[in-house]
């Protein structure tokens, strides 16, 4: 009996796996417009070691991802390190922060404002049921939960470095996943996060040896930009299909059926979502710039919200000797730093490194390197799930699998292979029916 023919737009980790579980029942084309499969995980070569483009970690919590690394037989690559964060407080420099003993010695913050702040964490991880929050934005919970010092000091500046303008329409749920999910990984000296030694282009590159092995067939270099419909077929410029599934950003999606007769209601949710774009720098330096794997910035005069030091949890050694620094920011589109190369990017930043690290010097760059994405984090709003889509596009064999489906947890790789899998069962469900 013949298969039914699938189109998978999009080849990250959500299509990659669509890919993987529809394979053995279903003719299966993955497309994606890059030269490579892999999203946002995508990673270039820096000194003979493959590296992340987006600083990439995993948590303890991370199931999915974890049993697709130990399926594939790469565990054995899996490392754990304790990693140190800091926090850099305006005026008054860097400072141990994510573990109780650094609280307490956290100078920028009094006793009782210490207090407070820990007893607010504590609130917010006894929470079980995150639909209690819905309703609540997480300034709006800090600011009752936290005393005004201690949510000015930490929180405030981390929201708006994420957000900027709309900190404050910020559901509390998605602050809660965060730090539930990171307490999950949590240390009495740090935090332990996960690392597939040479980067996650192991695991993408295992999970492309199964597609091809299995029959999928990987089109790249290859733009879909819309998707038309005849004799109940779906007509690409790949080819006609039965089904087709998309893994990219709801705006993305709208626009690719919008010569469709969609339903109305469901077409208005596809753009209900808004996104913030966010670009990172990735500077190989001579010299470690700070002892700390992750320093979150709580200076609104920085205009980059972190730094990710990847070599101060992966040897340097794997990188030619060099120091491997993530600088991290979310911002709009219309911020001229999105549209600035990476030469500019880094004037820009020089000033406000040096006030991080009095000692850092131009010279200790050797190598630059930059990346964005138009569509990075989803606005997470109050009730954000009355927003989101359903997988299934009702009356059509059409399925979204975009990141901003994915609640109350967040993007990430691990969220995007859980979606994956959700969204292969559920089609293989609908056509057992």
């Amino acid at each position: 009996m013949k298969k039914k023919k699938v189109a998978i737009i999009g080849a990250g980790y959500t299509g990659m796996i669509i890919a993987k579980e529809l394979c053995h029942e279903y003719d299966v084309d993955l497309i994606d417009a890059r030269n490579e499969i892999g999203g946002m995980t995508a990673t270039f070569d820096a000194y003979g070691t493959d590296l992340e483009y987006f600083y990439r970690h995993i948590f303890k919590s991370d199931k999915y991802a974890i049993d697709l690394i130990k399926e594939l037989g790469l565990d054995d690559m899996m490392e754990w390190n304790v990693t140190r964060m800091g926090y850099y407080v305006k005026d008054k420099g860097s400072y141990d922060f994510g573990t109780p003993i650094s609280l307490l010695k956290f100078k920028p913050l009094d006793l009782w404002s210490k207090f407070r702040f820990g007893l607010g964490f504590i609130k917010i991880k006894l929470i079980r049921d995150y639909h209690k929050l819905e309703n609540v934005t997480a300034d709006e919970w800090l600011s009752k939960n936290l005393n005004k010092k201690s949510y000015e000091c930490i929180f405030k500046p981390l929201l708006i470095s994420k957000f900027g303008e709309a900190y404050k329409e910020i559901s509390m749920v998605w602050l809660w996943n965060k730090l539930v999910a990171r307490n999950s990984s949590s240390k009495n000296n740090g935090e332990a996060l996960g690392y597939l030694k040479g980067s996650y282009s192991k695991l993408t590159k295992k999970v492309e040896e199964y597609l091809k092995d299995n029959g999928v067939k990987i089109i790249l270099n290859t733009s879909i930009t819309n998707i038309t419909k005849s004799n109940n077929k779906y007509k690409l410029i790949t080819g006609t299909y039965d089904k087709v599934i998309m893994t990219s950003s709801l705006p993305v999606c709208k626009e690719l059926i919008k010569g469709l007769n969609i339903d109305k209601t469901y077409a208005k949710k596809l753009i209900s979502v808004d996104y913030t774009a966010a670009k990172v720098l990735v500077l190989f330096l001579k010299k470690s710039f700070m002892p700390y794997y992750w320093l979150n910035i709580g200076d609104s005069d920085i205009p980059f919200g972190g730094l990710i030091q990847h070599t101060n949890m992966q040897d340097k050694k794997m990188y030619g000797n060099n120091h491997v620094l993530y600088i991290s920011n979310y911002m709009y589109p219309d911020n001229p730093l999105y549209k600035m190369n990476k030469d500019e990017l880094l004037d820009e930043y020089l000033p406000h490194l040096k006030k991080i690290n009095p000692d850092f010097d131009k010279k200790w760059v050797k190598r630059v390197e930059v990346y964005h994405e138009d569509f990075a984090q989803q606005i997470v709003k109050n009730n954000y799930y009355k927003h989101i889509p359903d997988n299934k596009i009702p009356h059509e064999q059409l399925y979204v699998a975009s990141m901003a489906q994915i609640y109350p947890e967040d993007r990430g790789m691990n969220n995007a292979i859980k979606l994956g899998i959700e969204v292969a069962n559920l089609i293989i469900k609908n056509d057992n029916k």
